[in-house]
């Protein structure tokens, strides 16, 4: 998707700040969490740095907006996947690969390395807050296996695998994919059943 420029000279604050997110989101996977800055995000969409400010008041304020933005759209593609294991139209192979496939292609792990190299965890609270609903969904859905340690192992492996996957992989001879293999048999041990067929 491409970011167009805001040519009008009053447009709503949603749609500016739709905008800024969306290009912040570009600039992400474009050129990494280093490139989202107030600067770059407001000259991408033809607004000032000031009018930024006014919207996301710091830098890391719109770090924090992104990464809601980003666990927003990473929560729905995963809870998709979920549910559609819940009617028996996927497998937990096809939650795993919703995971890792959502975290690459967002560039989330990414975006949460840089946030915690760079001390401001708070703006981790939307990831937080999306990792504990989707626990409580499979919870309330009646899923009695440790869900808790099945999603901890889970999304630290799919973070992981978005940061340094391809490298690290490569450094140990393997396929990037074999992450996801490794995933697999990791939650299979602690559920106590095969989640392959």
């Amino acid at each position: 998707m491409s970011i167009k420029l805001l040519s009008r000279k009053r447009v709503s604050p949603q749609e500016s700040r739709a905008a800024a997110l969306t290009a912040a989101r570009e600039l992400l996977k474009s050129d990494g969490a280093a490139a989202v800055t107030l600067q770059s995000v407001a000259a991408r969409i033809g607004r000032t740095h000031a009018n930024l400010l006014h919207h996301f008041g710091s830098a890391a304020g719109l770090q924090r907006a992104l990464a809601e933005d980003i666990a927003h759209i990473v929560a729905a593609s995963i809870e998709g996947v979920i549910e559609q294991r819940r009617r028996g139209e996927a497998t937990e192979q096809h939650v795993v690969d919703a995971m890792f496939d959502a975290f690459r292609r967002e560039g989330a792990g990414e975006l949460i390395g840089w946030i915690a190299l760079t001390r401001q965890r708070e703006a981790l609270e939307p990831v937080i807050a999306t990792i504990e609903r989707i626990i409580r969904t499979m919870r309330i859905a009646g899923d009695t296996r440790p869900v808790e340690r099945m999603t901890l192992g889970l999304t630290l492996l799919a973070i992981g695998d978005s940061l340094a996957g391809g490298e690290v992989a490569r450094a140990c001879g393997q396929s990037r994919e074999t992450v996801r293999e490794i995933a697999a048999t990791q939650i299979e041990a602690l559920a106590g059943e095969a989640l392959r067929d």
